[in-house]
């Protein structure tokens, strides 16, 4: 006769997430004896909810079944979209009644007069997100335009058509907006390089430039991440050297762009390359730039650079089997 233990109960019941039943067939003894057990015990039991998502895993007669195929399954459906919208009414009476006026009323309080998001309203009535969304689509109430995203805005006639940050939140809101945002997408575009998201990773020249660094087999790691500041195009990490490749147009190339008339982006290009050449010398690191023109006409000659720069470093004697990594 098996002798039914506790630590024996517990492994077959609350471990193997077998019923009652099924434990009472196993042990050839009855239901009635297990049950008892349990409760002597003090084994949780499961709740009718719980027992019945365990026996239609192992017994659900659903499974590759859809409401279209089966009538079956579409008079279930049917049934569940009942229960929860009469679950959902009740719900809603239940919050009427507690806070004194209409649901419609208290959204529109709580996301206009309050101002608070769509998340909040949902935590403060403990209801999901979603069914708020909804229900604010269902009442007619408008959400609240997006002033924080500007740039969305089109049109003259728009309110705030043409209005700058330091107008609508004041300077300090709008520098530390600003401050923010930028940190954001540095932060995300260095990912996306690291990882070769970019659907423009790879450029023309710089295909060119890897090639011929293969060819020569000078070692290099691409898309080198520097404290997650920014990433430069090529880098020899021990030997402290960066390798650019730079559009003429996009870094102005002063060989064929005049410096009295480059464009924002232009500037504001230049200017990035200068602050991350300062950072990278105070940090004892060589920047070479090559212009697209330059790895176009003569790759042979920026590499002649790149490899007279490696020469005069004296750890390159020490490093005669290097790993190319790409």
């Amino acid at each position: 006769m098996v002798v039914l233990t506790k630590s024996l109960l517990e492994k077959m019941y609350n471990e193997d997430k077998k019923s009652i039943r099924k434990i009472a067939l196993e042990l050839s003894v009855g239901k009635t004896t297990v049950d008892y057990y349990i409760k002597k015990f003090e084994i949780n039991v499961r709740t009718h909810q719980q027992a019945r998502k365990l026996c239609l895993r192992e017994y659900g007669w659903t499974r590759g079944l859809t409401k279209e195929k089966d009538e079956r399954v579409a008079k279930l459906a049917k049934n569940i979209k009942r229960a929860y919208s009469i679950k959902r009414k009740e719900k809603i009476e239940k919050i009427e009644k507690r806070f004194g006026k209409s649901l419609k009323d208290l959204i529109q309080e709580l996301y206009w007069n309050r101002k608070m998001s769509q998340k909040q309203v949902s935590e403060n009535l403990n209801m999901d997100r979603t069914i708020i969304i909804n229900l604010m689509k269902k009442f007619g109430i408008q959400k609240r335009p997006k002033y924080e995203y500007i740039s969305s805005l089109k049109g003259k006639d728009h309110a705030l058509f043409g209005k700058k940050w330091d107008i609508l939140l004041g300077k300090e809101r709008s520098d530390k907006r600003k401050k923010e945002h930028s940190s954001r997408f540095r932060e995300l575009t260095i990912k996306r390089l690291e990882k070769n998201e970019f659907p423009f990773f790879d450029t023309k020249i710089e295909k060119i430039m890897a090639n011929e660094l293969l060819r020569r087999k000078i070692p290099f790691v691409k898309q080198f991440s520097f404290e997650n500041k920014f990433v430069v195009d090529f880098a020899i990490p021990f030997l402290k050297i960066v390798i650019e490749c730079d559009g003429d147009y996009w870094h102005a190339n002063p060989r064929v762009y005049s410096s009295k008339i480059l464009t924002f982006h232009q500037k504001k290009n230049l200017q990035r390359d200068l602050i991350k050449d300062n950072f990278l010398s105070k940090r004892g690191w060589i920047v070479l730039r090559f212009f697209e023109s330059d790895i176009l006409k003569n790759i042979n000659k920026c590499m002649d650079i790149i490899e007279s720069t490696i020469k005069s470093e004296p750890e390159l004697s020490m490093k005669k089997n290097l790993l190319i990594v790409s």
